[in-house]
């Protein structure tokens, strides 16, 4: 059963009218009405308390991150590449956005698969059940919200290989692979998956969502991460896990001009030195190039002295420039230092 259908000029005729009666405070705060295109009118920077303290850490380790989008989608690939066994722990998150008759569960579901030692066409597959961990703001879908939930994962994770996951229609209704900006919206609509997998190595490294998972923002947002002991070598290891990223509407850019910021220092996006950072922003939906776009799973190495030795905090920025700007909701951050 359908949650939520509207054809795209009656979505934007929608979001228009919300965003004119909405006070622009309140949209600052609450996330807003926007046209139904992931993106809106910018606002007033989002300021998540911080520092955010780590979920999870650990010691002599070293971690990967990867992902796949999932707008009308419902199976993807997830490939970890450079962490070594024993795996000391392994976290699949994934996201969708919710109407307003079906309220995320507090737990729910979905299959993972792991072809780590089988064929690739027959790989080992069970249900894994995933804990709610936030529910945000709509990041300007038209949609009651977000969900993000994490599954701990790592009796079935062998370190580096490759992963999938299969959804039902509890987090996507639509699995035809459709254009996201070309058909109908219907939820719930996922975002995407991503695996953490933190393995041996020689440094500490640090998850973090609890406190960041969903707190959706509209083009601009600061927070600092705690790094508990402080940062002990350099470069220091960033990567950001963030739902709804696009280049624009689709394939039409003209969304993609978020900059990163490490302690006031641009390491992402227009204009970042190449040898802090890299010159693309970390929130235009990269790993779902061309489509369907709309999941962003990006990595910094972090060089002096953008942070330097002995630092406790991590600040972080993302301005964007434009009157039109990407809405935007975090899912984990990871680091190792």
């Amino acid at each position: 059963m359908q949650d939520n259908l509207f054809d795209a000029s009656t979505r934007r005729a929608l979001a228009v009218f919300l965003w004119l009666a909405a006070p622009a405070a309140a949209c600052a705060q609450q996330g807003g009405a926007a046209p139904a295109t992931g993106a809106t009118k910018a606002a007033a920077p989002l300021a998540i308390l911080s520092p955010v303290q780590p979920s999870f850490s650990f010691t002599s380790a070293q971690y990967a991150t990867a992902g796949v989008p999932l707008r009308n989608r419902r199976i993807g690939a997830i490939q970890i590449t450079g962490v070594a066994a024993p795996v000391k722990r392994a976290l699949l998150y994934w996201a969708y956005l919710f109407g307003p008759t079906a309220p995320p569960p507090a737990s729910q579901a979905i299959t993972f698969c792991n072809t780590a030692g089988s064929s690739a066409l027959e790989p080992s597959c069970r249900a894994v059940t995933g804990t709610k961990i936030a529910t945000g703001s709509d990041v300007c879908w038209g949609s009651s919200g977000i969900a993000v939930y994490r599954a701990n994962v790592t009796n079935y994770v062998r370190a580096s290989g490759l992963y999938q996951v299969v959804l039902s229609g509890a987090q996507s209704a639509v699995g035809n692979g459709s254009d996201p900006w070309g058909e109908r919206v219907v939820f719930p609509a996922a975002e995407g998956a991503s695996l953490v997998v933190v393995g041996a190595g020689t440094r500490k490294v640090a998850i973090y969502d609890a406190g960041l998972a969903g707190q959706s923002f509209r083009g601009a947002v600061t927070y600092s991460l705690a790094l508990p002991g402080g940062v002990s070598s350099t470069p220091m290891l960033w990567d950001s896990i963030v739902a709804d990223g696009q280049t624009g509407n689709g394939r039409i850019a003209g969304l993609a001009r978020e900059t990163t910021y490490i302690n006031n220092i641009k390491i992402g996006g227009p204009g970042a030195n190449l040898d802090q950072g890299v010159t693309d922003g970390d929130f235009d939906g990269s790993a779902g190039w061309p489509l369907p776009q709309l999941w962003d799973v990006t990595g910094h190495a972090l060089k002096l002295p953008v942070v330097p030795l002995g630092a406790t905090t991590l600040p972080v920025k993302v301005t964007s420039s434009g009157t039109s700007v990407d809405c935007l909701s975090p899912i984990a951050n990871v680091t190792a230092y």
